[in-house]
This record gives structure tokens, C-alpha cells and sequence, in this order.
């Protein structure tokens, strides 16, 4: 699961559910998931998406009304899907034909993982079988995969954002910026050799876990923010803002989680990290929370520089 929750939505109607679709993503950014639907308004629409195989293999959720207009059913599109994405629940809802008899024809094409509701259920159903299928995968060590991923993207981002500023600078902007990055390896370089004495001296293993590369990615933040306050054509207070507001609310908890001990006894129910501090599901909430948000800005960023 990544913090993008995909979502094949097959409606003929696409004007009837846009509330429903901005109450849906509002639930699911409040759990820290960006709601993602890809909206089929037609079988020939959807046959289009089928036939996308990395399309197929993000798909976390489907959803599929009963009348698709010109005579097609939602039964015999879920049909065809589950010969694509078998294993998958699917929210099967009408405005006209209640769930018992939704049920029914579900039961009558051999249909597996199918929720049935009316149209005015939608959410409540959806947010459920969202509510369960979390439930089932998000325990502590596979939510810090989720963070792990979701940062290294803007990480990438970072890299992106810092190659976009570079190409546009003059001759002599690109000398400062290279050698603004110079400086911080100089000084890494000098921490590293004062580490390295000191390891000379050390008769516990555990001192030389905390040696690292080279220009980390907290250097490069550190570049970027100095881009973006630097003045010129660059500036963007908004976006040095999000900068620093990752690294210093997303960045330690990463690195933290990086290094998190499992409760041993049954399913982990919490980790301790390496300062023995108890992390909690609403912990990795609330980050995925921060993250969310954060990316967002990063992408406007990069969106901004790219002009």
C-alpha cells in the first residue's frame, strides 16, 4: 500500500458523485491517504483502462454502479475487472435497485470480494471496507514502509527541484550553487574525520552505526531552503517554509522509524524507536498526515521552477 489510494470508479453519472468523491477524500486524508479515483464512464472506458497493466496493478479499491446507461450492467462490468484485478473488494451501489437484489446478482455471476449498497450508502460503505482493509495491513512495520517510500519520493522530488534551479542559473549562479554544496560536503568530510579518530577509540560496536555518505539528503534540503531564501528568481517563501517544516517534522521521524524495534510479543501492536520512545498507529497518522501535505507543496514547487 502506498500513502495514493487508487480507486477504478466505473459510473455513467460522473456530475452525481462529486460530493461523494470530495467526502471520500476528506476521510481519507484525515487516516493520511490521498484519494486517487480514476473515473470509467462507459464499458468501452473502462475496457481502455484494462488493458493498462500498471494501471491494473495499483488498483487498491473498485467501485461500480448498477445502471451504466445503454443497457450496460455493473455486474458484468465487475465481471470483466475481476479477469484483470481478482482480488480486490469491490463496492457494488445503485439508486435504483436495492442491495438484497444487488446481492443477488452478484451471487448469480459467481462474484467474490463484493459489497452491495444503495447510492446513498456509497460512503459510509466505502469509508468501511477502507476502515477494514487498513485494519488488515497497517500494522507499525508496514506503515513504515508507506513513510519510507512516500520520502524517498520527495527525496527524488528534492533532487529534481535542485537540478531544475541549476539549469537555470547563469554561469556564475552555477558556480555558487556548486559551490554551496561543496561547502557541505567540506564539512561533512571534516565530521567524518573527526568521527573516524574517534571510532579508532571505541570498544562498542554500536558507535559506528551512526556513519554516513556523503551530501545526504538532509544536505540537499539544506541547499534547497538556502536556494529558496537566497533572493532572485528562486525566492519562495511559501515553499522555504514547507522545506523546513519537513525537515524538521518528517525527516527525524524517519530516521527514527528507520531504526524502530518491533514488539516482540504477537502482532505489533507499537514499536520503540532507537530513543525508546513508544510509537503508536495515531503516531504514523498524523505523519502520514504531515507527509501528505508536504508533498503536495514539493510538488508545486517543482511544477513552479519547471515554468
Amino acid at each position: 500500500m502506498r500513502l495514493d489510494f487508487n480507486v477504478l470508479w466505473v459510473d455513467d453519472q460522473p456530475g452525481a458523485i462529486q460530493a461523494q468523491i470530495t467526502r471520500i477524500a476528506g476521510y481519507m486524508k484525515e487516516q493520511g491517504f490521498q484519494f486517487s479515483p480514476t473515473l470509467c464512464h462507459s464499458m468501452a472506458e473502462l475496457e481502455n483502462k484494462l488493458t493498462e497493466d500498471v494501471f491494473v496493478d495499483e488498483v487498491d479499491m473498485v467501485l461500480v454502479d448498477w445502471d451504466l446507461g445503454a443497457g450496460a450492467r455493473g455486474q458484468d462490468a465487475i465481471e470483466r475487472i475481476r479477469e484483470k484485478i481478482r482480488y480486490k473488494d469491490v463496492v457494488f451501489y445503485s439508486a435504483q435497485t436495492a442491495p438484497n437484489i444487488l446481492m443477488d446478482l452478484v451471487r448469480e455471476h459467481d462474484l467474490e470480494g463484493v459489497y452491495c449498497c444503495t447510492r446513498a450508502e456509497l460512503v459510509n460503505e466505502v469509508e468501511g471496507v477502507f476502515d477494514s482493509l487498513i485494519k488488515k495491513v497497517l500494522d507499525l512495520d508496514h506503515t513504515r514502509g508507506i513513510v519510507m517510500g512516500a520520502t524517498s519520493d520527495v527525496d527524488h522530488m528534492v533532487n529534481e527541484c535542485l537540478d531544475t534551479i541549476h539549469a537555470s542559473l547563469n554561469e556564475q549562479g552555477k558556480k555558487q550553487l556548486i559551490a554551496a554544496a561543496l561547502v557541505a560536503v567540506d564539512k561533512k568530510l571534516k565530521e567524518l574525520t573527526k568521527l573516524a579518530e574517534k571510532l579508532k577509540t571505541m570498544t562498542d560496536i554500536a558507535a559506528f552505526y551512526k556513519a554516513h555518505m556523503l551530501f545526504t539528503s538532509m544536505e540537499r534540503l539544506k541547499l534547497l531552503k538556502t536556494a529558496l531564501q537566497a533572493g532572485g528568481s528562486h525566492e519562495n517563501p511559501g515553499a522555504h517554509a514547507s522545506v523546513v517544516k519537513y525537515m524538521e517534522e518528517v525527516v527525524p521521524e524517519r530516521n527514527n522509524l528507520g531504526h524502530v524495534v518491533l514488539v516482540p510479543e504477537g502482532k505489533p501492536i507499537s514499536v520503540v524507536n532507537a530513543e525508546g520512545r513508544e510509537v503508536s498507529l495515531e503516531d504514523m497518522r498524523d505523519l502520514r498526515c504531515t507527509i501528505l501535505d508536504v508533498r503536495t507543496e514539493f510538488r508545486l514547487l517543482l511544477t513552479t521552477l519547471r515554468g
